[in-house]
């Protein structure tokens, strides 16, 4: 009796510990990158010059929010800063009665798929937005800046982003939602869509980094120093890609974390412009510092150029480029 005790503690445990296992497994995507040497030659990202970038969005210029007339200033810089490598498209479209445009710059052969990495550069009322997300679109300029001097076998398509924030958040108007819907009317073939979603924030502090459901602290690092890719249970296979071109560029300078769940598990999941792309069934994944799980500035007057980690930032560039050159191999 005792035996057959024994051997069923023993088979409940062992099913246990596979149902967890696969549970981290699938939510943490773990990608183990052993061959540096495929590693490409690092581009040069300068630090500086991605805080100019967040401080003239966030400082200078006037407040990106959702409104024509205060937008145009920040539109008028974007077409300044991104026509130095290309020229920039408009994809411009009426919400209440204005005028709204996304820019678009695209790189690489027309080979009917493309690439598209994406930023938004509006923000919440009238805050200053350095993280969220003048540091994406920092980043977004700075690959244009890379990608025109590359030679690439795919289309790469860049996109600066407007309405993003409340009270466009979830509509068709959302800048991502017409830029995706046109490219499904268009029957384009989208390889995948990243969203750069706030990327600027980190902290080594224990504690720094919380969690959307209190479960996942068993799964993750409480110090908020790394950068992650994000996604739902659809698209594993392109966190997976994402991750491992990721950490080949960075190595063991920027920890990288990816996380695959349910939107009714996980809240937030779906909180940017790659949401869109999932609606459109495209593949697409958000890459974050994790935004209000740990920049507590978020949505205050206190998110602001000074408190970004450009050095990490350039990692963030530098790793998506890497990305880029991986998927044009």
């Amino acid at each position: 009796m005792l035996k057959r005790i024994l051997n069923n503690t023993l088979i409940y445990a062992s099913a246990l510990l596979f149902i967890l296992f696969s549970i981290w497994f699938v939510v943490t995507q773990p990608v183990w990158v052993t061959d540096h040497t495929a590693q490409s030659a690092q581009p040069d990202v300068n630090p500086e010059t991605l805080r100019s970038h967040v401080v003239m969005l966030s400082k200078t210029l006037p407040a990106r929010v959702g409104v024509e007339a205060e937008l145009q200033p920040t539109v008028n810089w974007l077409e300044e800063q991104l026509s130095q490598y290309g020229d920039v498209q408009f994809q411009t479209y009426e919400a209440e009665q204005q005028q709204f445009h996304n820019l678009i710059l695209e790189f690489g052969p027309d080979t009917g798929k493309t690439l598209v990495i994406g930023a938004h550069y509006d923000t919440h009322d009238r805050l200053p937005g350095a993280d969220d997300n003048a540091s994406g679109v920092a980043g977004l300029i700075e690959l244009a800046r890379l990608l025109s001097t590359t030679s690439l076998q795919r289309r790469v398509t860049l996109v600066a982003y407007t309405l993003e924030e409340h009270v466009f958040y979830a509509t068709p108007f959302m800048g991502s939602y017409v830029h995706a819907k046109m490219l499904k009317d268009k029957n384009t073939e989208v390889d995948l869509m990243i969203s750069l979603e706030m990327i600027g924030y980190f902290s080594d502090e224990p504690g720094s980094q919380l969690f959307p459901v209190s479960w996942l602290k068993y799964f993750y690092s409480d110090r908020g120093d790394f950068i992650s890719v994000i996604s739902n249970l659809g698209n594993m296979a392109a966190v997976r890609s994402v991750k491992s071109s990721f950490l080949r560029s960075v190595g063991d300078d920027l920890p990288v974390y990816s996380l695959n769940a349910p939107m009714a598990l996980v809240p937030g999941i779906d909180s940017s412009d790659h949401r869109n792309f999932w609606i459109m069934d495209y593949p697409a994944v958000m890459v974050t510092d994790t935004a209000y799980n740990r920049n507590l500035a978020y949505h205050t007057p206190q998110d602001t150029a000074d408190r970004l980690d450009y050095n990490k930032m350039a990692g963030v560039v530098k790793a998506t480029y890497q990305l880029v050159l991986d998927m044009n191999d």
